[in-house]
């Protein structure tokens, strides 16, 4: 996991000394150290060297907003998060656990995640269901500051759980992309099936089925891990007009297609943009790749407006074409 997340309004970094003072104001406030189950109470200077001493052995993040650090959250392997009195009914639990969730789960090898609240902290509850948890068990659980077992709701969210629950959602000005879904199939295969775009993609036959659309969307589906695609879509939202995706963090190529009637609007382009910004955002990305056909001029401008430099060319074969064609490959360092 990456030792530094940001979002819109937070930094997620690693503990430090200097942040010994937030550690013992908000874990010596009752109001807030009663509803955690690990630390002691009266909380000392002397608790938190110790915890700072073993602090680079646990995925743990200090919450920090504009005026400094304000909470914490960890992946132990149980999520756990605490938050100062200052901040809290700002959404910026929901904000910072997301991002270490979508985190943990870019790795497509990632287990469920467990974690719970103790009965009455109706709080932790709405941004646990928020972010898709589900209860599995209710138990008595050791309360350390209240030196007493408590009830305690259990807590858990799988890949499948997380997907539905925090779908890859991007606006631009004219579209919205949004995850594939199998309703989708239809305009899929009146696309890519069209000449003008099929014979610019790689993997589409010419005689592709409504079945083999179905399927194709079935795979693209979010689940919290590339590959996938968005499909893209009118602002308003409705039918689906192209679609852009990421085949995998190894091997970060990226591709997209766009219903021949919306070329020359520049939609492709702002749907790039936006999409090359999230995923370097959500799943820390230091290059990216794409090939195009090597008469695909406007794809090939696209790609060197959002930074993308041209290197090796091969011949690549496509269902839609009667021989390998030259094909260049593109590099965003």
């Amino acid at each position: 996991m990456r030792a530094n997340l940001t979002t819109a309004r937070l930094l997620l970094r690693p503990l430090a000394a200097a942040d010994e003072a937030i550690w013992l104001y908000t874990f010596n406030r009752p109001e807030v150290a009663h509803w955690l189950s690990q630390p002691p109470f009266p909380y000392t200077d002397a608790d938190f060297a110790a915890f700072l001493a073993t602090a680079s052995t646990r995925a743990l993040w200090v919450i920090e907003d504009e005026s400094g650090a304000c909470g914490s959250v960890a992946l132990n392997p149980a999520l756990g998060y605490w938050l100062a009195p200052r901040v809290q009914g700002r959404g910026y639990m929901l904000e910072a656990a997301q991002a270490v969730l979508a985190d943990h789960f870019a790795d497509p090898a990632a287990n469920e995640v467990r974690s719970g609240h103790f009965e009455g902290n109706t709080a932790s509850a709405r941004v646990l269901t928020r972010l898709g948890f589900t209860e599995t068990v209710r138990t008595l659980e050791l309360c350390r500051p209240l030196g007493r077992k408590r009830p305690h709701v259990g807590m858990s969210l799988n890949r499948e759980g997380y997907a539905a629950a925090n779908p890859f959602r991007l606006t631009t000005q004219h579209l919205l992309l949004d995850p594939v879904s199998a309703a989708d199939a239809p305009a899929i295969r009146r696309i890519v099936t069209d000449p003008r775009v099929g014979r610019m993609l790689f993997v589409f036959p010419p005689d592709l089925s409504e079945e083999g659309a179905r399927d194709l969307a079935q795979g693209w589906r979010w689940m919290g891990t590339p590959p996938f695609r968005l499909a893209m879509r009118d602002a308003a939202g409705g039918a689906l007009i192209g679609t852009i995706g990421l085949r995998s963090l190894d091997d970060p190529e990226i591709y997209y297609f766009l219903a021949p009637e919306r070329h020359g609007q520049g939609l492709m382009r702002e749907a790039l943009a936006a999409f090359i910004a999230a995923i370097i955002a959500r799943f820390g990305l230091v290059r990216l790749t794409a090939k195009v056909f090597a008469d695909n001029s406007a794809s090939a401008r696209l790609l060197v407006a959002q930074g993308f430099r041209p290197g090796a060319a091969a011949l690549q074969a496509s269902p839609a074409r009667a021989a390998p064609t030259p094909a260049i490959f593109y590099e965003r360092p």
